[in-house]
């Protein structure tokens, strides 16, 4: 339920001066451009490997992925043992709410970007 901090005002305006007594207003709101961050899809590294393997045709398995990202610096560990979070780098591309990082779309052109291609010419 939404806290009143939470809640917006909502201005209506009718334009019909005729407006009979019992007028019914129907109103249909997208939330996403309430809020914005509610609409932002987001992938899983498993998920950018899969996509990353149809772009390129080569072999994107999720420790790839992980190391493209930590050689980039938008992942990190503070212990060994621990898992990978964002740095403050990568914040705008990542979320880790629930406890599961998750990217941006926009990541793979990035990883893209740092990523050697080869030219293919068929003879």
């Amino acid at each position: 339920m939404a806290q009143k901090a939470d809640l917006q005002p909502l201005h209506v305006e009718i334009s019909n001066s005729e407006v009979s007594a019992n007028l019914e207003v129907s109103v249909t709101l997208d939330l996403r451009l309430i809020n914005p961050a509610s609409s932002r899809q987001y992938l899983t590294v498993t998920d950018i490997s899969k996509i990353l393997y149809k772009e390129t045709g080569e072999k994107w398995k999720y420790q790839r992925v992980i190391e493209t990202l930590a050689k980039m610096e938008y992942i990190t560990k503070l212990k060994d043992n621990w898992q990978w979070q964002p740095t403050e780098k990568a914040k705008q591309f990542a979320d880790f709410t629930n406890g599961v990082l998750k990217w941006s779309p926009e990541v793979i052109n990035l990883i893209l970007q740092q990523t050697p291609q080869q030219l293919r010419l068929a003879v």
